[in-house]
């Protein structure tokens, strides 16, 4: 020890036995010297650095969105010098004679795990959000598009929020919230102290930085997207397309076809689009949300409002005036900045304000971006609209808030087997800190002369991850960009991501995924909101549920929802589109049911599935009940049959779903605007089956108030009896093949409490 650490030893031993109080309590806080620990729950606290008991006041801003926390109750203590706060979960050591990070603040949980030092490097971190994979095959980022020859680096995912070793140590700025490095400045810190329990790391990590945000329901659907030079008669004949196929389409996105002055214009293509109003209005009569790309941070210098943009901004247009982009260098550009909210303002007003009112929907925002740019984005839509905001942007690595601003895309990606493997990754880390990963479903580009060209095998098998994804997007580069080269009529274009164009194998696989994903849009807007409320994502790594398993610990299988669990075809089969693919999975605990064929089996084994490419391995928890929805050509359509899918434990048992549903856009739900049903499914071994659909609790605008109900058992015994309500059933059917029993009810007041029992 250094005579300067003898000495504060010495000092504080003094003041102990004087009597001398070292610290003051007050509330939540205990403020020391030199230091001032805030406990915040349980698990969670907060250190501050000052002198004399004066600290830096806390504030709210994009990182940091709450400090009002609930009272903790803990305990003081103190013994030669070393001070001791205990909650019921965790113990926090002080150690004034020690610097912060070398050992000043160690933390202990009840359960003997200790972190030592604040700043220790994490080697057990389970990934977070990478801003975006683009140039990405796999994990490789190649310097050229379109070249797999060219020079690369492996792009990494970053570290996030959740740690095996059960610590997170967080750093708070102005307006950012990072990991905390070792030295690094921070204005507060904040630890969580979370042990195995990831979702007390979600609780405490939401409570603090703010709610993952509502999205609009019909977002949860299929967004089609293209670069390519769309016409506005071609989006009306791709549209009436996917309704003849019952391909189920909820939002298109208009790519680089809406507008001209190149790269960064903003004024209408007349020629594609001679009336977008009109556009606009076929579109909604088609129930069909539009969203469109623009390129952020400049605009082009010969743009006719450019110099009133710089007029309102309070930029010097020779100033802000710079070259163009390595591929159109001579069109020069107008730069801002993304971080500066008058710059901001005075574009929104000036380029995206009149879009909006022209009939716009949503977002697609390329090019710069901030996280000041992505807060008022969100802003300044929903205030345009009065309702929930969708803005595709690059997400922000380094921050720990991209929650906030939940939808990124995955940049330009190639178009191979290991990209989409990276992107099953990247969205069940990035579900760590809670986005809703958006890929390009199928891939973004070629791999040019020296690459392979994709096939219909892998276009199919992305599909069914995409079904599986937080959003389902396609989209894919301009097709004179493709190789081969698209050159005549009947040509494959590998970038097509229309189904109808890969044959009817990969059509008929495409349909199957495309309306497994819109029929299970009740669950997955339940799964939304349980989301918001807690930071669970929706797509979720093993480990979350099952923390001690090390099997779990992987990235190409996760859980959907509660009750799903997806381990998506990442390999060719060797034999194309008419190939049975096969891989290996670790089928985790509990007892589950193969979604395709009903088969039950056993968990926490390894197994080997082959499947044709119309399946995918895809195992629904046994117990559950499911809701679902009929077949309907976009997920805003009122859902006044709810149909219900039950499937049989092996041993007596009931669980219960909690069904959310609000209007899918507004608001209203802040203000209590909404509703939940309990769905109750009980199964006594040998005897009786019971569904029951309790009464709605809570209400919205415009909610159904009339529905009918499709109710199904999965591999049960022949009933001997089938009552609705106590009465006998009159529309039912037992499928001896599949041992699997339907019934239909008619419509009735969603009031209503229906119970169906099975008398076996």
């Amino acid at each position: 020890m250094s005579s300067r650490d003898l000495l504060l030893a010495l000092t504080a031993a003094l003041a102990v036995a004087c009597g001398t109080k070292t610290y003051k309590s007050d509330g939540c806080s205990v403020s020391f010297e030199n230091l001032k620990i805030n406990v915040l729950t349980p698990t969670m606290f907060s250190v501050q650095q000052g002198s004399g008991f004066r600290f830096a006041t806390p504030k709210t801003d994009l990182g940091v969105a709450n400090l009002e926390f609930p009272k903790t109750n803990f305990t003081i203590g103190e013994t030669d010098g070393i001070y001791s706060i205990v909650t019921d979960s965790l113990t926090i050591i002080y150690s004034p004679q020690l610097p912060l990070d070398g050992g000043g603040i160690c933390v202990a949980l009840k359960n003997d795990r200790q972190l030592e030092q604040l700043g220790q490097k994490d080697t057990l971190n389970l990934g977070g959000v990478i801003g975006a994979m683009d140039n990405c095959d796999g994990n490789k980022s190649y310097s050229e598009q379109n070249d797999i020859t060219s020079s690369w680096h492996y792009r990494n995912i970053p570290d996030g929020l959740l740690s095996r070793r059960g610590f997170t140590v967080i750093r708070h700025t102005a307006d950012t919230l990072c990991l905390y490095g070792e030295g690094e400045r921070f204005d507060e810190l904040y630890v969580l102290a979370y042990g195995g329990n990831y979702r007390q790391a979600f609780s405490d990590f939401y409570s603090l930085s703010g709610a993952i945000p509502m999205l609009p329901k019909w977002s949860l659907g299929f967004i089609y997207s293209r670069w390519k030079d769309y016409t506005d008669a071609d989006y009306k004949d791709i549209a009436a397309r996917f309704r003849r196929e019952k391909l189920p389409l909820d939002a298109i996105i208009l790519d680089m076809c809406w507008h001209v002055d190149y790269w960064y214009g903003y004024r209408y293509d007349t020629i594609n689009f001679p009336d977008m109003k009109g556009f606009q209005q076929w579109a909604d009569s088609e129930h069909l949300k539009v969203g469109f790309n623009h390129h952020s941070g400049c605009i082009y210098h010969l743009d006719p409002k450019v110099k009133e943009f710089c007029q309102r901004a309070g930029l010097d247009y020779d100033k802000a005036l710079e070259d163009g982009l390595p591929w159109e260098p001579e069109r020069k550009n107008i730069r801002y900045d993304t971080r500066n909210e008058r710059h901001f303002k005075a574009f929104y007003d000036l380029y995206l304000d009149h879009m909006i009112k022209d009939g716009f929907d949503f977002h697609w925002v390329d090019g710069d971006n901030s996280i000041y740019s992505s807060e008022l984005y969100q802003k300044y839509l929903s205030q345009e609209t009065g309702l929930r905001p969708l803005v595709l942007n690059r997400l922000h690595e380094g921050v720990m808030c991209n929650h906030r601003y939940p939808c990124g895309f995955s940049g330009d990606t190639y178009a191979t087997w290991a990209t989409m493997r990276y992107t099953l990754e990247a969205t069940i880390k990035g579900g760590n800190n809670g986005v809703y990963w958006s890929h390009d479903t199928g891939g973004y580009m070629p791999q040019g002369k020296a690459g392979k060209s994709p096939d219909g095998e892998m276009f199919a098998r992305w599909f069914q991850l995409g079904a599986f994804s937080p959003i389902m997007r396609a989209h894919a580069k301009k097709d004179v960009y493709w190789w081969p080269p698209v050159l005549k009529k009947g040509d494959r274009d590998g970038g097509s991501r229309l189904p109808w164009d890969w044959g009817e194998d990969v059509l008929d696989a495409t349909r199957t995924a495309m309306q497994l994903r819109a029929a299970l849009l009740p669950y997955i807007y339940t799964m939304s909101r349980n989301a918001h409320d807690s930071g669970l994502p929706i797509c979720r790594g093993l480990y979350i549920d099952s923390p001690d398993s090390d099997e779990a610990y992987r990235y190409d299988e996760y859980m959907f929802g509660d009750d799903f669990f997806v381990a998506p075809v990442l390999d060719p089969s060797g034999k194309g589109e008419k190939g049975i693919a096969s891989r290996s999975l670790y089928l985790p605990r509990g007892e589950w049911y193969d979604f395709f064929t009903g088969e039950r089996l056993p968990g926490d084994r390894q197994i080997t599935v082959n499947k044709p490419l119309s399946q995918m391995p895809l195992y629904v928890k046994a117990g559950s009940i499911i809701p679902m929805a009929p077949y309907r050509d976009y997920g805003s359509q009122p859902l006044d049959t709810l149909c219900l899918a039950a499937y049989t434990p092996q041993q007596s048992g009931k669980t219960t779903f909690l069904l959310y549903e609000d209007d899918g856009q507004s608001f209203n739900f802040l203000n209590n605007g909404f509703r939940r049903i309990a769905l109750d499914y009980e199964y006594v071994e040998g005897a009786s089956q019971k569904i029951t659909v309790n009464a709605p609790e809570g209400d919205y605008l415009d909610g159904v108030k009339y529905r009918a109900y499709r109710m199904s058992v999965i591999n049960t015994d022949k009933p001997g009896r089938v009552l609705l309500d106590g009465l006998p059933a009159n529309d039912w059917m037992w499928d001896a093949s599949t041992r699997r029993l339907t019934v239909a009810t008619p419509s009735c007041d969603i009031n209503k409490q229906i119970i169906l029992e099975i008398k076996l």
